[in-house]
């Protein structure tokens, strides 16, 4: 048994987003159709965030199957620019019951990005504790440890 680790990463989408169908571009959605089902098998955990043409990923789990994992979303042509932000064993899972989850975009990552004078969702520039900062935002969200009105678990895909 390999260690836990945590690795994000961000990427810029090859792709034109097409209009969200139920609050979901249709290419992102394929992206987590997919991904949970390589993710389940592997036992990676995670969260994605799509905005402003950038993906933000979170993916947890053994080391060996997070890497695997980056190497096939490196291949991935939906994806250009990959940067990994932050790589650190982990603890313990922040995502431990997601396969992958979608984060819609809300007030509290707006609130994020304005506390930081980001004018607009720009992950490749994120620095290393700012993308850990957003992956904890997104944790204590999901535990209902923040106190954002606007963000809405409730909305989450069910993926």
């Amino acid at each position: 048994m390999s260690e836990l680790i945590r690795l994000i990463y961000a990427s810029r989408a090859e792709f034109e987003p097409a209009d969200p169908i139920q609050g979901v571009e249709p290419n992102v959605g394929r992206i987590l159709m997919q991904s949970r089902r390589n993710n389940k098998r592997g036992g990676i955990g995670g969260v994605l965030y799509f905005g402003d043409r950038h993906f933000f990923q979170v993916l947890e789990g053994e080391r060996d199957a997070v890497n695997e994992t980056y190497r096939r979303i490196s291949g991935d042509p939906r994806h250009r620019q990959l940067t990994i932000l932050s790589v650190k064993k982990a603890g313990q899972r922040l995502f431990e019951d997601w396969s992958m989850k979608y984060v819609p975009a809300e007030q509290s990552v707006r609130e994020f990005l304005a506390a930081r004078d980001y004018l607009r969702f720009v992950p490749l520039q994120f620095s290393e504790s700012e993308a850990e900062d957003l992956a904890r935002l997104f944790h204590r969200q999901q535990t209902g440890q923040g106190n954002d009105r606007g963000f809405s678990w409730r909305r989450l895909l069910k993926f």
